[in-house]
């Protein structure tokens, strides 16, 4: 279960980030997205997930414990921490309801489902160090191997390279010492399990029961791919959010994409309450 949010964006990394020195970053601050986020967001569609959380993280993370953030830091940080901030920020932004349409596997039936951020799975794992040590059995090669679990950058290396490459690619850049030997299938497998154990986990397996053809499934859910698909659909309306607010306040565009989401929808309300018709 996901622990509640810490006041003013501040929460703790179910990892965290080991740096050269032994010091463990682990308590972040975090703003609002702004109009100028959504705006980003929106104009770059076609761009990797991986890439649009390191841009996100960036802008929005105000400082990891005292250190302030920048791209390098978020690229360091542990898959599992950047998604579980991704899920901070989206909790900050859109609140903790989410409301999705999938598709059944079975009759391909339009299904809605919600839940709340509180449903989903968050394991911490705190890390100790950055890298780990791991002794094969593997009697043809046993020997030492020295494995750093996959961060930010390594999302970004591999981001569109097909499923099998990518898991290649990704080992490579992780595997710090291999005893002069490349790995056997099995030792690829049983480092990709220690890693699986070692890192912070941010899941939600969605069980459903589709309400046509009956059919029971379980479907894994993106929820940092889901919110990028919400700050795009939502940015249809932040041109005319734009053109409201400056014809009746006199902003310049500039100063109300820069306003935080929720004083920019607060705004919208009272202008709404105001222009109603009595």
């Amino acid at each position: 279960m996901l622990d509640a949010q810490l006041p003013d964006g501040v929460c703790t990394l179910p990892g965290g980030l080991v740096m050269e020195d032994g010091r463990r970053l682990a308590r972040a601050e975090l703003r609002q997205l702004t109009g100028y986020e959504e705006e980003w967001v929106a104009q770059h569609a076609d761009t990797a997930s991986a890439l649009l959380t390191t841009k996100l993280l960036s802008d929005c993370i105000v400082r990891l414990d005292e250190m302030p953030a920048d791209s390098n830091i978020v690229r360091q940080l542990l898959v599992g921490d950047r998604d579980f901030l991704i899920l901070q920020l989206r909790r900050m932004t859109l609140g903790e309801r989410f409301a999705a349409v999938l598709n059944c596997p079975a009759c391909n039936a339009v299904m809605d489902v919600e839940f709340l951020a509180q449903d989903i799975f968050v394991e911490p794992r705190p890390q100790s160090g950055a890298i780990y040590d791991w002794q094969s059995k593997d009697s043809t090669s046993g020997r030492p191997i020295r494995f750093r679990l996959p961060n930010g950058a390594d999302q970004e290396a591999i981001a569109e390279l097909p499923v099998e490459e990518a898991v290649q690619n990704l080992m490579a850049r992780c595997l710090i010492e291999d005893g002069g030997k490349p790995l056997t299938p099995d030792e690829c497998r049983a480092v990709i399990d220690q890693m699986d154990r070692l890192t912070p986990q941010i899941d939600l397996q969605l069980e459903l029961n589709c309400p046509e053809c009956q059919h029971s499934f379980n479907s894994p859910f993106d929820c940092t791919a889901f919110f990028f698909s919400e700050l795009r659909w939502q940015s249809r309306h932040l041109m005319r959010e734009v053109h409201y607010l400056a014809l009746y306040y006199h902003w310049s565009e500039a100063e109300i994409l820069n306003l935080r989401c929720d004083r920019r929808r607060a705004y919208l309300a009272l202008l709404n309450e105001t222009l109603r018709p009595t």
